[in-house]
């Protein structure tokens, strides 16, 4: 089965993505000092890398995105589309994440699980994962196999069967799954209760993989008409990188894709999300042997540069076991086992993260006085420019390997077009980074890390159910 990988079951999962994906951003940002628009193509040589972004426009509205790479013989095909849980409403919480499933269920050339039988049978990777923002099918393969692929992806987006066996079947799936993500998992009812805490207007607020009673109740035409809504040309960018030849690769792409329609790409109507006043919190109870407890505080979007700052904030208070938080709540006061944060700042204002667990038998609200001392000094004094320096370097240093692989970079790129547009918006990220000073990190620390703009989770041992507040 097809794994959803949810950027919202951890704080350190949404790390990955905070921003857009700056760090690898920072990474290909020095290596390349101009990008391509539409239908051109440049080059540029450095740090021993020599990269040749070229994107180019179908008529249906399918937007192609190739970088070669002929140092090994991998390719990556990755088909990113602009459709999230933020595009649900009520009653289709979770249709976004079902057709993770769905687009593996077959066409009339090719059956249920061909994916598999033609790709991963000869040694390629299929999955596929939704988020809030977007969702992406990728395939890791060899070149000979790239042909197969581009054919058989086109033809599920033009073919794909949803009949109504196929559709209640794969709606069981996804309970089942959700009962093993969500209703099973302390992390993930936390996650989801700090969305839906957080957030009372916006769809960010929906948990990606959906609510039961929705993903049980949607009807089968309801599920088709989003389909063709969503699964357009226009509203998706197929990006390619490896070893391969950008010019029959197109030509490909041209002949198997063409007959696709030219559709309006659909419209987000998104509400947006009033201004927090006041702190929420909310306790929830099961088989722990620790308190947990997760912060939430509302923040920008990826289009702001107060996301450069956060990031940096946030590596500085919690990246490791030298950031400030870590050495004062784990090594000085022992009061948690482990603690991390990060900002998520997507297409829209997104959360600053927090989460922890505690030591023993402590009450969580120990450590989120604590806490809250450590957020303060930051809030009025300034940090040093040594945490700055160091900040910066290890926001590079974690995914610098991964962009240097044809799926890393391939997963930079497609988070970019998707959310912002332009590929070339990237390439002001090393600047941006550089031009972090302390100033700007106690600012936003300031504006953002405040009470009032917080949601609070606390996860307790149900033991403690009948002793003590909560919901």
């Amino acid at each position: 089965m097809v794994q959803a990988r949810e950027m919202d079951l951890s704080a350190r999962s949404a790390a990955r993505f905070r921003k857009f994906l700056p760090v690898a951003a920072l990474v290909v940002a020095s290596l390349l000092a101009a990008v391509a628009l539409a239908s051109c193509k440049k080059e540029v040589e450095q740090l021993g890398i020599k990269l040749s972004l070229d994107r180019r426009t179908l008529p249906n509205g399918l937007s192609v995105v190739m970088v070669e790479n002929h140092t090994v013989p991998v390719v990556t095909y990755q088909s990113w589309f602009r459709v999230g849980s933020v595009d649900e409403e009520p009653g289709l919480t979770g249709v976004s994440h079902l057709f993770e499933h769905l687009m593996f269920k077959g066409t009339n050339r090719y059956g249920p699980k061909e994916f598999f039988r033609q790709l991963e049978a000869k040694g390629a990777e299929v999955n596929a994962f939704t988020t809030r923002d977007y969702t992406v099918y990728y395939e890791n393969f060899t070149p000979d196999l790239l042909p197969k692929v581009v054919d058989m992806e086109a033809d599920r987006l033009g073919h794909l069967k949803l009949d109504e066996e196929i559709i209640e079947t794969e709606k069981a799936v996804v309970l089942e799954e959700r009962k093993l993500r969500v209703d099973s998992s302390p992390g993930g009812q936390m996650q989801e209760a700090i969305w839906t805490l957080a957030y009372r207007r916006h769809p960010y607020q929906w948990p990606v993989i959906g609510y039961p009673s929705d993903i049980s109740g949607m009807s089968s035409d309801q599920i088709r008409d989003y389909f063709h809504e969503h699964y357009v040309a226009s509203n998706a960018v197929v990006v390619i990188v490896g070893d391969f030849d950008s010019d029959r690769t197109f030509e490909l792409i041209k002949k198997a894709y063409a007959d696709l329609p030219k559709k309006a790409r659909p419209e987000r109507k998104v509400k947006t999300e009033p201004e927090q006043t006041e702190e929420r919190r909310l306790t929830l109870y099961d088989q722990v042997a620790t308190e947990r407890f997760t912060h939430a505080y509302h923040v920008t979007s990826a289009e702001d540069d107060d996301s450069y700052a956060l990031d940096v904030l946030a590596n500085i208070l919690f990246e490791g076991t030298s950031s400030r938080a870590w050495r004062r709540l784990v090594e000085e006061k022992d009061l948690v086992a482990s603690i991390g944060g990060s900002a998520y700042t997507p297409t829209y204002p997104g959360l600053f993260i927090i989460s922890a667990t505690m030591k023993g038998a402590l009450g969580s609200d120990v450590a989120e006085a604590e806490l809250d001392r450590v957020i303060r000094q930051v809030q009025e004094q300034e940090v040093t420019q040594d945490e700055i320096r160091a900040a910066v370097k290890q926001l590079t240093v974690h995914l610098v390997d991964s962009v240097r692989t044809p799926y890393g970079l391939g997963q930079l790129l497609g988070t970019v077009v998707t959310i912002l547009g332009e590929p070339e918006r990237f390439a002001e990220d090393l600047a941006k980074y550089t031009q972090v000073t302390a100033k700007d990190v106690k600012r936003v620390a300031a504006q953002y890390l405040i009470p009032n703009n917080r949601s609070v989770v606390i996860m307790a041992p149900e033991s403690k159910r009948h002793h003590g507040g909560g919901k």
